[in-house]
């Protein structure tokens, strides 16, 4: 089995390149393996353009499975109140 290593672009003397640490999680956003550090900057697995607001949590025939969202693809908007 080959070891994967992490797609996310870090900035370097030589332009970006990639983190190459080993990837402990597949984003199914970026299509990719992340490294520990960077998993927790998820994009929104439906519009890819957002960082994620939360996890929606579901069971689909029999397995836990959760999708990554931002406020937009929730469906969430947010008002200014004046009190």
């Amino acid at each position: 089995m080959t070891a994967h290593t992490c797609i996310r672009k870090i900035d370097s003397l030589f332009g970006p390149t990639c983190c190459g640490r080993p990837g402990l999680v597949y984003d199914r956003a970026r299509k990719g393996w992340l490294c520990a550090a960077h998993s927790q900057e998820g994009l929104c697995e439906f519009c890819q353009a957002d960082l994620v607001w939360g996890r929606i949590c579901y069971q689909a025939d029999g397995v836990a499975r959760e999708i990554l969202l931002c406020c937009a693809c929730a469906g969430l908007t947010f008002r200014n109140s004046r009190h």
